[in-house]
């Protein structure tokens, strides 16, 4: 064999006899850089024939990025070409189940923060970061402001002492 960019006419026949197209031989030698060898001996891949069951899927009133969709998802080809779409009635229900599936904190928690007036994401973190049980989670009443700035000094006056009174002179 010549040199790596020249392919003969005799390699061209030879890589036709097991499938290989000239422009698939050029391909595989000039832009991938395999050996000549490889490039003319290894047979291209086969490709799936979809059209079939995609123009069922469009007579079934399914899109081919729907029916893509679902192949590329597992389904069969008959059955993502055959299986009706949801209505969106449908896919709302599958979308609830979906959620309570991987729904890590209760529902019953959920509903009765919200009874209580807590916001899902203050629940949430009293749960996962702070570490709350869910009862004291839920019904435990939202601080205000003034309450948490009260709690912020006193627990600093426990820390470190009241050093306002030492430099104010207070008692």
């Amino acid at each position: 064999m010549g040199h790596w960019f020249y392919i003969t006419p005799e390699e061209y026949a030879a890589a036709e006899e097991v499938g290989i197209a000239p422009g698939m031989l050029d391909r595989r030698i000039r832009e991938q850089g395999w050996s000549k060898e490889k490039a003319m001996t290894t047979p291209p891949r086969k490709g799936t024939n979809r059209r079939h069951w995609a123009a069922i899927a469009e007579k079934n009133g399914i899109n081919y990025a729907a029916f893509m969709s679902r192949v590329y998802r597992g389904w069969s080809m008959e059955l993502a070409a055959t299986k009706p779409l949801e209505s969106p009635e449908e896919a709302k229900l599958h979308a609830l189940k979906a959620t309570e599936h991987m729904r890590k904190l209760p529902s019953e928690y959920l509903r009765l923060a919200e009874k209580n007036g807590i916001p899902y994401a203050t629940f949430h973190t009293r749960v996962r970061i702070h570490g709350w049980d869910l009862e004291r989670a839920a019904t435990e009443p939202v601080w205000t402001r003034e309450q948490i700035g009260r709690l912020g000094a006193q627990r600093r006056r426990e820390r470190e002492g009241d050093w306002a009174a030492i430099i104010f002179g207070r008692r």
